[in-house]
């Protein structure tokens, strides 16, 4: 019988102890910790690391990722995640990732992303920024979006775009 397994991501910029924690799980009436050992999610509790099944885990991280990634980008937020990690369209797939997980890194910033009050924009602005670098292979930020703000400031017809925020 698979273990019933429940996640809720939540992603702090910072591992504290050099391992990826990733919010709270639930794992057959056990609470704890979500934490990444390399690959591998465990749930961290009072008995100590316990490991997560992978069949178990794949569901739950579909289904936390369906909640949470939905919000931003929609139904296709696998498209989105393959775009902005720069990893195979097929492997950001939600069956691929049922059977295989994330890499937590992708993960770790899908849910920062996810986070953010301003999530919908803010991952537009990533994603934009990520097509600029498939096609130009760098990224010079500050020129990019010093640019990109002259041009709206100049298509809205605007002195500047926030005076409080100057």
């Amino acid at each position: 019988m698979t273990p019933a397994v429940r996640l809720e991501l939540v992603a702090t910029w910072e591992p504290e102890d050099g391992d990826l924690r990733l919010g709270r799980a639930w794992l057959d009436g056990r609470e704890g910790d979500l934490v990444y050992v390399g690959r591998e999610p465990y749930l961290e509790g009072p008995d100590g690391r316990i490991p997560i099944p992978r069949e178990a885990y794949g569901a739950a991280l579909v289904e936390a990722l369906d909640a949470l990634a939905g919000e931003v980008w929609g139904d296709d937020w696998s498209s989105a995640v393959a775009e902005l990690t720069g990893i195979n369209r097929r492997s950001t797939a939600r069956d691929r990732v049922r059977k295989h997980g994330l890499p937590p890194f992708a993960l770790a910033a899908v849910v920062r992303i996810a986070q953010r009050p301003d999530a919908r924009e803010f991952a537009a602005v990533v994603r934009a920024t990520a097509r600029y670098l498939d096609v130009h292979r760098y990224v010079a930020a500050p020129a990019i979006f010093d640019g990109a703000t002259r041009a709206l400031v100049q298509l809205r017809g605007l002195r500047v775009i926030n005076p409080e925020h100057r």
